[in-house]
């Protein structure tokens, strides 16, 4: 007869890896975290393997953990799959998707949109501000700018990238110089972009002007001053002004000439867009297409 661990043993540790808390383990399960820590401590002592690091409130898997984990959430995801054919239930998952508002319009909804028509994939795409909860908030995956606020979380770089100016090529006729140094471009006609709440050191136009040595870095005063980067480019868009703004964001309007870069003087991003996600997303199946379909691998 076969030595089988106990069944909530399992179910426990399952829902605390994919979770990362008894707490939230607790919550799903309808007990208490004490009991999962002690279905889970029991499942420990059968197995004779330490499958949970344990820092007072906080939990992280072991190499043990990380070894067993992935081969029960897809024994979890086939009963649950035999249990939908039994209830006759043709529903699918929703993958939740977590994005930085820059991002949301003008990088993300493209991709996701041929990603659902190529895939029949269900997605609920949240545009979002950091910090996110994964665990309270269910998202599967997170498109932000590099931060530290997910450090206990798998990241994988999506780009880096590089500010530039853009505006409508009827606004630059209005104001161009032969260097492209922006000198004929008075100051009420920069848009300044302030890149959200949560970030206060990226390139800003008197960073720009050093870079391009022009007389005067500093600045008389912004007559525009917008805390969204999409907002930023939609501004310059409508011949408010000139726009310092991540290139990649700006790829399908240069193309099109509604904007146009009009200078070779760009600074670097000081940090590079990232997809976040927790370790036990990684086995659900549409989670699985998505990544490989931005070309990115698990591992």
């Amino acid at each position: 007869m076969r030595n089988l661990p106990s069944l909530n043993g399992l179910r426990a540790f399952e829902v605390a890896a994919r979770c990362g808390s008894f707490v939230l383990a607790g919550e799903e399960l309808g007990v208490s975290s004490a009991a999962v820590s002690l279905q889970v401590k029991s499942l420990e002592n059968h197995l004779g393997k330490k499958l949970f690091v344990r820092k007072g409130n906080r939990i992280s898997l072991t190499d043990a953990g990380e070894e067993v984990y992935p081969k029960l959430a897809r024994a979890f995801d086939e009963l649950s799959k035999a249990a939908d054919v039994v209830r006759g239930s043709k529903r699918n998952r929703q993958l939740v998707i977590s994005v930085l508002p820059a991002l949301s319009e003008l990088w993300l909804l493209p991709k996701a949109l041929s990603f659902q028509d190529q895939s029949g994939a269900s997605l609920d795409i949240r545009v979002q501000e950091d910090p996110i909860d994964f665990e309270r908030e269910a998202v599967d995956m997170r498109f932000t700018y590099e931060s530290t606020l997910y450090a206990d979380y798998r990241q994988k770089t999506l780009f880096s990238d590089v500010a530039i100016p853009v505006c409508t090529p009827s606004f630059w006729a209005q104001y161009s110089d032969p260097e492209g140094t922006l000198a004929n471009v008075p100051d009420t006609k920069l848009i300044h972009n302030n890149w959200g709440p949560s970030y206060a050191s990226e390139p800003n136009w008197s960073d720009w002007r050093r870079e391009a040595r022009t007389a005067d870095a500093k600045l008389s005063g912004p007559s525009l001053a917008v805390s969204d980067t999409a907002l930023a480019i939609s501004a310059a868009k409508q011949k408010a002004g000139i726009a310092l703004v991540p290139s990649i964001l700006v790829k399908r309007e240069i193309s099109s000439g509604s904007l146009i870069s009009p200078s070779e003087i760009t600074l670097p991003m000081k940090k590079s867009y990232v997809c976040i996600y927790p370790n036990a997303r990684a086995e659900f199946s549409t989670f699985r297409l998505f990544l490989e379909f931005l070309g990115l691998s698990r591992t």
